[in-house]
Formats: structure tokens, C-alpha cells, sequence
């Protein structure tokens, strides 16, 4: 096997550690970035097209939008026999301009002719593709985004000990969200409906794991409105189920997620979440059952849940005992390679 990617965010490396460990053949090609960018694009075909020619795979397995469009067609034109396709959600609203968003539709249904599979993370979000006509529904299987069940439902944590580590009162309520700092995560909404939450709970902290293109505006946010004692930016870090661990509720706020990995997370360790309904979250999430779901761009519904479930200890007891049974196996990292190796013998076989 070998992984052809960009440059990663990887602060730590400890994505460069896990693929030397597992000795995994590493292609970087630097040109192969997120933003549009025409150069550094027509580059980063031809790096791919001559990468993937030079291995001579049975299977090339693509992921997300961009790099989806590249590399299937860079396989394409290298005479790849099976081409497989796993976008993480989609960019046909949430990210871009009207005529970007056509542009990106018309690519992907164009693209999707060369594909054999498409996997999506969720059912639901099979039938998003579907409205946008990408592909007949042959070409989709929908496959969960696996999380390592274990390891969170299992985390044995001093809930006390952790906040005092992160400088967070022993009184204070914890809010906490991780995700990527971009526009379409939404979190400018998060940080929108805390002033209504705070004027009800004083004693709160709003914690926040992830880095991207919008930190610095929403530190600046976050300054401006005198809520900088309210807000922990703790960036990118490992040490996810530890800080999940002070979490009173989990809020994703996103405008547009395929899943919503960290969803799954917090609620294997029986964590009450408050997200968007959009995307996949929904398939997630049990609305009423495991958390709250809202509508997104709504900082008043966010704050609204938030205020709900702070001033209702049996609420948020129910929703964390239903959370922890509802991830179960087939969320598990175990269950997705499962799947995928199946798909890949299926699509071998046929071609054969």
C-alpha cells in the first residue's frame, strides 16, 4: 500500500510516526493542497498521474472533494483498473460561492463516471448525492467512518484532576467542541450563542481543540466580546479523550459534515451532545435520545439546547447512559476496515 497526500497538519508528527511504524510507503506531493489554487493543481495531477503510474495499483482509493477529483482522474489516465471514492461529506453548499458550488456539482458528476464506488460515510448522506444527481445509486455504499469504540467507552479518567490540568475550575460547567477552525464548521454560531448561555450560568468554560484558517478571527471574536475568561483555545492536541473527559456537553456546530466523527467520540464516553442537523449527523446523533439537535447558522437554538440541558442534571444523565449504549460495533475502526476490505474483494472479483 502506499498514501499519496499533500502536506498534513501534523504538529506532533504523529501521523509521520504511525506510517513509519507501519511502514507505509509515503508519496508527498506538495502542490496537492485544500484551496483552489490553478498552478499548484494542473502540478499536482500530473505528480499524481506519474505516482500512480510508477505503482501500477489494482486500486486507487481517493479522499475528499479536491483531492478526489485529482487523483480519480490522475488514476484514470494511469489505466487503473478499480477507482474508489470516499468524499467526507461534500462541497456542494457550505463552502463556496453559488458558481463555485455548480462548478464543484458538475465535477463531481463528471468525475463519478470513472468511479466505480463512492463510498459515503452515512446513508443519509448517500441520498444528499443523490438529490444533487451525482451517480444512480449503484455506485454508493455507505460505510460508517470507524472510531476506536474501546478506548472511549472504556477511558478510565479523574474528571477533577483533568480540569485542574487544563486551569479550569473545579465549580465550572464545561461546553467543549473539536473540531477545524474553517467557516463551514460553524463555530462562529458557537461563539454567538455564549453570552445568552453565560448571563444564565456564569460559572462556564467554552473549550475549544482544533486549529484552521479562522482561529485567529474567532480569537479576535472572542476578545472584542469580553468573553476571553469564558473561552480555552487549546489548538491541536492528542490527548482527545482526557479533554473530552471534562466535557459537560459536546457541541459541533457545523454547517455541512459528513459524519462527525468527534460526535461519536463523546458519546462513547457518555458526553450529551448539541449539534446542526445537516449531513450525516442526524444518522449520529438520536435527536431527543442521545443529544439535541439544532438547525444550523442558529446561534440562538445552540444557546437555547445549551441552557436546556445545563439546568436539567436528570436530562443530561439520561442522554449520556443512551449515548454510551448507542455506540456500539458498528462505529468501530474494526467494522469500517471490515467493510472497505470487502468492498475491495467485491470489486476485484467483478473485474476479474
Amino acid at each position: 500500500m502506499t498514501l499519496i497526500s499533500g502536506q498534513s497538519h501534523d504538529p506532533q508528527g504523529a501521523i509521520i510516526a504511525f506510517m513509519h511504524k507501519e511502514k507505509i510507503d509515503h508519496v508527498r506531493i506538495p502542490e496537492l493542497v485544500r484551496a483552489i489554487d490553478p498552478i499548484k493543481d494542473v502540478i499536482a495531477f500530473f505528480k499524481l498521474w506519474w505516482a500512480i503510474s510508477r505503482g501500477k495499483y489494482d486500486i486507487v482509493h481517493t479522499h475528499t472533494s479536491k483531492a478526489g477529483i485529482l487523483g480519480r482522474w490522475a488514476a484514470k489516465a494511469a489505466g487503473v483498473k478499480i477507482i474508489v471514492h470516499t468524499p467526507h461529506g461534500h462541497v456542494f453548499y457550505g463552502y463556496f460561492n453559488k458558481v463555485l458550488s455548480i462548478l464543484f456539482v458538475f465535477l463531481e458528476r463528471l468525475t463519478a463516471i470513472i468511479t466505480d464506488k463512492m463510498v459515503i460515510l452515512t446513508k443519509r448522506g448517500i441520498g444528499e448525492y443523490l438529490q444533487f444527481k451525482i451517480a444512480p445509486p449503484e455506485k454508493f455504499v455507505a460505510i460508517y467512518s470507524g472510531i476506536d469504540v474501546e478506548r472511549f467507552r472504556t477511558y478510565k479518567y479523574d474528571k477533577a484532576a483533568e480540569k485542574q490540568r487544563l486551569g479550569i475550575p473545579a465549580d465550572c460547567m464545561v461546553l467543549g467542541t473539536i473540531t477545524r477552525l474553517d467557516p463551514v464548521k460553524g463555530n462562529q454560531y458557537l461563539l454567538k450563542a455564549l453570552p445568552a448561555i453565560v448571563n444564565s450560568f456564569t460559572r462556564i468554560k467554552l473549550v475549544v481543540v482544533g486549529d484552521g484558517s479562522q482561529k485567529q478571527a474567532l480569537e479576535g471574536y472572542v476578545l472584542q466580546n469580553n468573553l476571553s475568561e469564558k473561552v480555552i483555545f487549546l489548538g491541536v492536541r492528542d490527548d482527545i479523550a482526557a479533554i473530552v473527559s471534562t466535557f459537560d456537553i459536546f457541541i459541533l456546530p457545523s454547517l455541512m459534515e459528513g459524519m462527525g466523527k468527534s460526535l461519536l467520540e463523546a458519546q462513547a464516553m457518555g458526553i450529551p451532545v448539541i449539534a446542526t442537523k445537516v449531513g450525516g449527523i442526524p444518522e449520529v446523533v438520536k435527536d431527543g435520545e442521545t443529544g439535541i439537535l439544532v438547525p444550523a447558522r442558529d446561534a440562538h437554538a445552540i444557546a437555547e439546547a445549551a441552557i436546556k440541558l445545563l439546568q436539567d442534571e436528570t436530562l443530561r444523565r439520561k442522554f449520556s447512559e443512551n449515548a454510551k449504549e448507542w455506540v456500539d460495533y458498528r462505529f468501530s475502526i474494526e467494522t469500517m476496515v471490515k467493510d472497505i476490505s470487502g468492498l475491495y474483494e467485491q470489486l476485484l472479483s467483478a473485474k476479474k
